[in-house]
């Protein structure tokens, strides 16, 4: 398992056994939330695919994925231990979330269809 795997398991066990629902000062807002969480499936996707492309994502270091959304780990525990800790706002993000990794599934599908009725129109 990666380190945000571990960051996420962690923030869940404690928000599990904490009972102080205050708001962190440096809260992720839902759609940051969605975003991260985003990248994190997607990678950790591509990590579990052997791919031989230049295109490969399992080099991406944890490291860069916090640059990426300008955060660093505090931030990313801190928001998930809130929002684990109030249970329908979290089920409310990962609803969007599992929307738009559906729409992604499904365009990504779309795409292969397509490309593959003009290969095999190309091969008659």
């Amino acid at each position: 398992m990666n380190k945000i795997t571990y960051l996420l398991i962690l923030g869940l066990l404690i928000a599990c056994s904490n009972n102080d629902n205050s708001k962190p000062t440096d809260l992720m807002s839902e759609d940051e939330m969605i975003n991260f969480l985003f990248d994190i499936n997607i990678i950790n996707s591509s990590r579990a695919y052997n791919n031989r492309s230049d295109l490969n994502y399992y080099n991406i270091n944890d490291s860069f994925l916090f640059d990426k959304h300008e955060i660093d780990s505090l931030k990313f525990t801190n928001s998930n231990l809130y929002y684990a800790s109030n249970p329908k706002q979290y089920l409310k993000i990962y609803a969007k979330l599992e929307h738009r990794l559906k729409q992604l599934k499904d365009s990504l599908t779309n795409e292969l269809d397509i490309l593959t009725i003009k290969r095999r129109d190309s091969l008659k």
